[in-house]
């Protein structure tokens, strides 16, 4: 009877201890009492916790097993376990201590979040959204897990669905800087780039010296042309940690953008690329083989596009099936291209004036170029890269209706959903007639087509080797049709597929279209921005001589070329493929046809 009184007069103090983060005396005690009672498994799992969070994992593995072995249908015995050798990075062992300890009581969220985080390092985005789903579930006000989610939700593009769940994690803890960091991350890919600024600058008035906050909102800025304020921001972060590769990555751009090209390239060579995860990794070296290219070293620049790439599809381990994807709905748009949708539509009225001018291409075909010229004319406004006919072929596929068999009621939705979506991004100007300018939109032509029977199209040409070169060249924010630009050869079927889907459309259905070839808009600007102009019944105006000036003004162009645009019209990038023919090779029977085509054989 005293040994029972004195061991639970020890195991109230130890638990007092425990509570009170008091570990070594704890600890201390803990282990006189399984000597005394070996039968005591709360003791021994209490004793594994200690020994966990006082930095000794093998000892925290030794008490979870004597407590497994003591009590095998007990869940925080093995959660213990799992706990134990996640320390120790034997992630096959934890996953399996953690299932164990869920299937016996579900109600277990720490073991939840920590499944999550390893399938989130696994690439197992899926099964990690659901662990963490889980977890929040029976702890609501688990900020750790929220936060979690909201920033894998961030990393697959669910923007809204990712702001809603940090919004809840930033409720617990108002200045929580992974949160607030997340919060921004989101912002900024969704456009909203000064309420971006403000939120990592509120995660750094958490607490100032996070490296990271301050490697996120150098980038930013300097892609919104905040020179000066980017680099304050690189030499604070710098100062803090010299080498810090998402730092050198900024001051790099930086040094890019002020054609600093020698100096970029010494800033990166500099990176410990040991410190780089594989995403930064990737960057580092994508950026490194753009100032290559810029050198005039080609024979450097491209198996650093190549390394790059191969780290940057690692980092985001869904794009092989995203790519895939994406050319499986390329196809399903081929599909709907048909004879009977041009007889349909040729019968049919306009259902409204206000109709939007599509700008379309493929990527990196001067798009972008063009938006600023023509955002420059008093009479047009361009929408840059937003998702309004993304959204109507949302709308679209809910209805599980041909598109030959649509009635006027339909066409009113799909339009209505179309301007919802642009109201949310763009202000309107009274009287500009409105350019979409998304290139890949060229994928949603046949329902455009449909909806808006009398649109303009303008289709940016480049020859194909160079787009496709310039494609791989790039890193992209990661979405399906992006992720088909981790490879060449990748590159190369993602052009033939959607170009191809044009030549269906251009036979088929008799749209009013221009073509822009990037190489003659180089070559001459006024003379194919005025027949540009004619073709939109614009006029001219002289304004559109300054789209450099003009596009200075704009806070971010949010397109891989956005350091480009602010300066005058170059050269250099024309017929850069003609540098890579060697490596080009492999891709140029896929390329040919394309470039016999749209008339760049000759």
């Amino acid at each position: 009877m005293a040994r029972g009184f004195l061991t639970d007069t020890r195991k109230s103090l130890a638990d007092q201890y425990l509570q009170e983060n008091r570990l070594e005396e704890a600890r201390v005690l803990y282990a006189e009492i399984v000597q005394l009672d070996q039968s005591d498994a709360d003791s021994w799992v209490n004793l594994s916790t200690i020994s966990r969070r006082l930095g000794k994992p093998g000892e925290a593995e030794a008490s979870a097993r004597h407590a497994v072995r003591l009590r095998p249908d007990d869940s925080r015995c093995h959660f213990a376990l799992g706990a134990a050798v996640y320390t120790q990075g034997r992630m096959d062992e934890a996953v399996a201590s953690f299932r164990q300890a869920t299937s016996l009581e579900p109600a277990q969220p720490r073991a939840h979040f920590l499944l999550g985080n390893i399938y989130y390092s696994r690439g197992r985005v899926n099964e990690a959204a659901r662990s963490f789903h889980e977890a929040i579930a029976v702890q609501p006000d688990f900020f750790e897990a929220l936060s979690n989610l909201g920033g894998l939700l961030t990393a697959l593009g669910r923007y809204e669905e990712a702001e809603k769940v940090l919004n809840e994690a930033v409720k617990i803890r108002p200045d929580a800087p992974e949160a607030l960091t997340n919060l921004a991350c989101v912002a900024e890919r969704q456009g909203r780039f000064d309420e971006a600024v403000s939120r990592y600058r509120r995660a750094l008035s958490a607490r100032p010296q996070t490296v990271e906050v301050l490697a996120r909102l150098a980038g930013l800025l300097e892609r919104m042309g905040q020179i000066e304020e980017a680099r304050t921001c690189v030499d604070q972060g710098l100062g803090l940690q010299a080498g810090h590769p998402a730092l050198a990555l900024a001051a790099a751009r930086l040094a890019r953008r002020e054609n600093r090209i020698k100096e970029g390239i010494a800033i990166l060579d500099a990176v410990d690329r040991r410190l780089a995860d594989a995403a930064t990794l990737g960057e580092i070296l994508v950026l490194l083989g753009q100032l290559h290219d810029r050198s005039g070293e080609p024979a450097r620049a491209f198996p650093l596009f190549v390394e790059g790439k191969r780290y940057l599809a690692s980092a985001n381990p869904s794009a092989r099936k995203d790519a895939d994807s994406y050319l499986e709905a390329v196809a399903a748009a081929n599909r709907l291209v048909t004879g009977r949708l041009a007889e349909v539509v040729s019968a049919a009225h306009d259902p409204g004036a206000d109709t939007p001018v599509f700008l379309v291409g493929f990527p990196r075909s001067g798009t972008t170029l063009l938006d600023q010229i023509l955002d420059s004319h008093p009479a047009l406004q361009t929408m840059e890269e937003k998702p309004a006919a993304e959204r109507m072929q949302e709308v679209f596929r809910k209805m599980r209706v041909d598109l030959a068999d649509f009635d006027a009621a339909r066409i009113a939705q799909l339009r209505e959903a179309y301007f919802a979506e642009v109201v949310r991004h763009v202000e309107r100007r009274p009287g500009a007639a409105l350019i979409d300018k998304m290139p890949l939109n060229l994928v949603h032509i046949p329902l455009i087509w449909r909806v808006f029977p009398q649109a303009r199209y303008i289709l940016a040409l480049r020859h194909p080797c160079d787009v496709c070169l310039s494609c791989f060249m790039q890193s992209f924010a990661v979405n399906p049709a992006m992720a088909n630009f981790f490879a060449l050869e990748d590159t190369a079927r993602a052009y033939t597929a959607v170009m191809g889907l044009w030549q269906n459309v251009e036979r088929t259905l008799p749209l009013r279209y221009q073509r822009v070839r990037y190489e003659d808009l180089v070559d001459n600007a006024e003379r194919e921005t005025r027949a540009v102009l004619d073709f939109l019944g614009a006029g001219w105006h002289d304004d559109v001589l300054d789209h450099t000036e003009h596009a200075r003004q704009r806070t971010v162009i949010n397109t891989p070329s956005y350091h480009q645009v602010t300066q005058p019209i170059y050269h250099h990038a024309k017929y850069r493929w003609k540098r890579y023919e060697r490596e080009m090779a492999s891709v140029m029977p896929m390329l040919r046809p394309f470039i016999e085509y749209f008339g760049y054989a000759e």
